[in-house]
């Protein structure tokens, strides 16, 4: 054991020794860090998955309780839920321009958001009340930048 040491303390061997950690050492670097970017983009996609479901789930609840304020003509409640639905929307547009919104779950957000976004441009009385939810230049930015940036 010490005949190694005293093998390995021996300076004509380091360039030997450095050359082996370097051919060997090297390719496993890059197998790790492989490995590495891989598990993070399954990780980023597992995380997207989790939130763009939730966003949906959100959504739609919002859209039965907007649809249910309507048939029971209900102006304050269709109100508040339509104000409440905008900012559930300039949310999705937030975190789809963030891009947290990855793979096939999100390119499913994205076609969602279009046309939650159509349905709102096309009906007069929900477009109106957009217009006038703005009170400021920066309300519904991510929206306005949405719309301006992302196609179907």
């Amino acid at each position: 054991m010490t005949e190694i040491v005293q093998w390995l303390a021996d300076s004509r061997w380091l360039p030997v020794a450095d050359s082996l950690v370097t051919i060997f050492g090297f390719p496993f670097a890059l197998l790790g860090l492989y490995a590495v970017r891989r598990q993070m983009k399954n990780d980023g996609l597992a995380v997207s998955a989790g939130a763009i479901g939730e966003m949906r789930t959100s959504i739609m609840s919002r859209v039965d309780r907007l649809i249910d304020a309507n048939q029971r003509k209900d102006t304050a409640q269709w109100e508040y839920e339509f104000a409440e639905f905008a900012n559930d929307l300039e949310m999705a547009c937030a975190i789809y321009l963030d891009g947290q919104m990855k793979g096939r779950t999100g390119d499913l957000a994205r076609k969602m958001i279009i046309d939650l976004l159509k349905i709102v441009d096309q009906d007069e009385e929900m477009s109106n009340r957009l217009k006038e939810l703005r009170h400021a230049n920066d309300t519904f930015k991510n929206i306005q930048e949405f719309k301006a940036t992302v196609k179907r």
